[in-house]
């Protein structure tokens, strides 16, 4: 009797014993299994913040930059004296002075006709920019050329001059892409693992490379739409973010390649 109550205790502390145990790893290997999960939520969250604070960074670039050459424009048409707009010659000749200044491709202005002066003599081909010579009433940035690889950016301002007959209602600096980002690091990381670009919110890349060179599509939007999303974000949310001029992030896999998009808005653009 004795031995019976013995192996059936025996039996039942044995029973006990693998439950225990086996409650002990499955409890191991699920704390252990959600401890690496936080740790991998809080190295991507660090990540994300990491690459906020870079686009930010260079945002403010950016910005800044525009906003001196904006100051360089207003400065060079208010230092003009009466003697620059005497005739054409010394219109010229001053805009050569600030052409080589400033670093520009032209140093410009319009009037009331639309008809372009540069130093080099007159242009008619207005409709080329963007911004409205006859309604213009504040700083205006975009871009010439954008479907090609010589893109220029242009700032133009207001003006009220005469020269001559004319009156002068435009002022532009047309300024090469490469000189306009001169200074400005498209690339970081000691594996260069880290890139930025400019992009228009239609995704044309402002330095002709899309994804830091990955992407074999000539747009962004559309490099995108072959991406595979991860858990929580859509091609669709990162369309109308980008082109609504949000301040975001996107996961994804292109090629192969698992990366992290931030992007922020530029102000005053319609860059990101």
């Amino acid at each position: 009797m004795n031995n019976r109550q013995n192996d059936k205790a025996t039996k039942i502390a044995i029973i006990g014993s693998v439950l225990i145990a086996g409650i002990l790893i499955f409890t191991t290997l699920w704390m252990g299994s959600r401890a690496k999960t936080e740790n991998e939520e809080a190295v991507r969250k660090v990540s994300l913040l990491y690459l906020d604070e870079l686009a930010g960074r260079r945002e403010q670039v950016v910005e800044n930059n525009l906003k001196g050459r904006i100051r360089d424009l207003q400065v060079a048409v208010e230092i003009m004296e009466d003697d620059d707009l005497s005739d054409i010659e010394h219109l010229q000749a001053y805009q050569a002075r600030m052409k080589r200044l400033y670093v520009l491709d032209k140093f410009a202005f319009v009037d009331t006709d639309g008809l372009i002066y540069t130093s080099l003599g007159q242009q008619n081909n207005i409709d080329d920019y963007d911004f409205d010579y006859k309604t213009i009433s504040q700083p205006e940035i975009s871009i010439v050329n954008l479907g090609t690889h010589q893109k220029k950016v242009i700032i133009a301002i207001p003006v009220s001059k005469l020269l001559e007959d004319k009156k002068l209602v435009a002022c532009f600096m047309e300024i090469d892409m490469k000189e306009m980002l001169n200074g400005i690091s498209m690339d970081s990381g000691p594996e260069d693992s880290t890139f930025c670009n400019i992009y228009t919110r239609d995704g044309i890349a402002l330095t002709d490379m899309i994804l830091g060179g990955l992407a074999e599509e000539d747009n962004l939007i559309e490099a995108m739409g072959n991406a595979e999303f991860e858990d929580g974000y859509t091609f669709e949310r990162f369309k109308n973010q980008f082109q609504s001029g949000e301040r975001s992030e996107v996961s994804f896999t292109y090629n192969g390649i698992k990366e992290t998009l931030s992007f922020i808005p530029i102000d005053n653009t319609n860059w990101q």
